[in-house]
């Protein structure tokens, strides 16, 4: 899980979203209101209401933590319009902006659902209950809008499984504990697969890319390529195809499931394992990407 790089709506599109936001935020109950934030968001209001929604979805799309990656699990295609503060329960957050990431259809429908927890002002954790306004206001669950998970958890490459960081106020402690266990996010044995497969796919991508980096000849390019010398356009300068190759493999590692696993290896592995150790010498770049 990672923190999203933000974006921001046209005046147009925001406006819709404040439009709609005020029909719900003048019903005078809460039930009311939640009710009527359920019926808006089914309809977007309006042909305009819709239209804009569709285009926030492009949006929330190229704000994905991979390609169309949810930025929950990072383990399967996000195709849901996902309320970090749940519409059931907070339905003056239904129509912002902030509020919106994309989902995959199991974190949004069969973990998070109306999944809710609140904090109080001294950090203690209070479920809330369907058709009930919650207790307080603070979320137990981490907005990767607004902040970086990686304040709140580290992933161990040993086990694959997100641990919490020690020192954490109460407060914190309690929203990254609840995060971890409303998406599961170290019970679903696919998805600890998925890392393990996803950091050695990784691996095999760099190690490549670093004996590359090295060659000294097409010919010592094409052996390390093959089956797929075929690629090398050895009509082009060495320097030229290394920079192509490593432009590629770059680009490759942008569309691989499980980014935290990307991002372990670069904050942690690059320091601690020899093995990365050495491809991060020789593709120093790498640490950005």
């Amino acid at each position: 899980m990672l923190q999203l790089i933000d974006r921001e709506l046209t005046q147009a599109e925001q406006n819709i979203l404040i439009d709609l936001q005020s029909k719900v935020n003048v019903v005078p109950s809460f039930i009311k209101k939640a009710n009527k934030a359920r019926t808006l968001w089914k309809t977007k209001g309006n042909v305009a209401g819709r239209r804009t929604f569709e285009k926030i979805k492009v949006i929330l799309e190229e704000m994905c933590v991979g390609v169309k990656a949810c930025n929950y699990c990072e383990g399967n295609e996000a195709n849901d319009i996902e309320h970090i503060y749940p519409k059931s329960f907070f339905p003056e957050y239904a129509f912002i902006w902030s509020n919106y990431l994309l989902a995959c259809k199991q974190c949004n429908s069969a973990y998070k659902l109306d999944l809710c927890f609140v904090l109080d002002q001294t950090g203690n954790v209070y479920a809330t209950t369907r058709g009930s306004e919650p207790p307080h206001k603070a979320l137990a669950f981490i907005n990767p809008r607004l902040e970086n998970p990686d304040n709140f958890f580290w992933l161990n490459m040993k086990i694959w499984k997100f641990e919490i960081h020690d020192g954490l106020s109460l407060e914190n402690h309690n929203k990254a504990k609840k995060t971890l266990e409303i998406l599961a996010l170290n019970e679903r044995d696919y998805l600890i697969a998925g890392r393990s497969a996803a950091a050695q796919e990784y691996f095999d991508k760099m190690d490549r890319l670093s004996r590359i980096i090295q060659a000294t000849s097409i010919q010592e390019l094409k052996v390390i390529l093959t089956p797929y010398q075929s690629i090398i356009d050895d009509t082009l300068p060495l320097g030229t195809i290394k920079n192509d190759l490593k432009e590629s493999v770059r680009q490759h590692l942008k569309k691989l499931l499980h980014p935290s696993v990307w991002k372990a290896i670069k904050t942690i592995e690059s320091s601690t394992d020899p093995r990365w150790v050495n491809i991060f010498a020789t593709i120093p770049e790498a640490l950005t990407w």
